[in-house]
């Protein structure tokens, strides 16, 4: 093995490491799957970063929406798997639907595209009220 690869493989393992670390649990063990209230606490986040993202394209900041556009995509891929552990099939559906539409605003406002932005947030936000509607907490 080559020196380059043997660090590359170093980091990539110290990186995972440190993400196991910085989401709650210890390297080298599985992750407990989050409870309700965590879940919670993460629509509640999605919640501040939509209504950012609507002020920054309100506000045609392009920065400011790519940013909140990648906080919902990444709430998306942790709601995407909160739901899949919990087989709710037609849940993570949404969720993947939401997180691929939050990516594409985030690139539209990082082109500077912010009618492309605004059209699609609009999406984004009518596959959020789709889920909220089917109350998926409730189950």
């Amino acid at each position: 093995m080559t020196k380059r690869l043997a660090v590359t493989i170093g980091v990539c393992l110290a990186t995972a490491s440190v993400s196991g670390f910085a989401q709650g649990h210890a390297p080298g063990t599985a992750a407990a799957a989050p409870d309700a209230a965590v879940h919670k606490a993460w629509m509640n986040d999605a919640t501040d970063a939509q209504e950012d993202l609507r002020e920054a394209l309100a506000g045609k900041s392009s920065a400011k929406a790519a940013a909140a556009a990648s906080k919902l995509q990444t709430l998306m891929d942790r709601t995407e798997r909160y739901w899949a552990s919990r087989h709710a099939d037609d849940i993570v559906k949404l969720a993947v639907e939401a997180k691929a539409l939050a990516r594409q605003v985030g690139q539209a406002a990082r082109a500077r595209k912010l009618d492309r932005a605004k059209e699609v947030f609009g999406t984004l936000s009518t596959t959020c009220n789709t889920c909220h509607d089917l109350h998926p907490e409730k189950r």
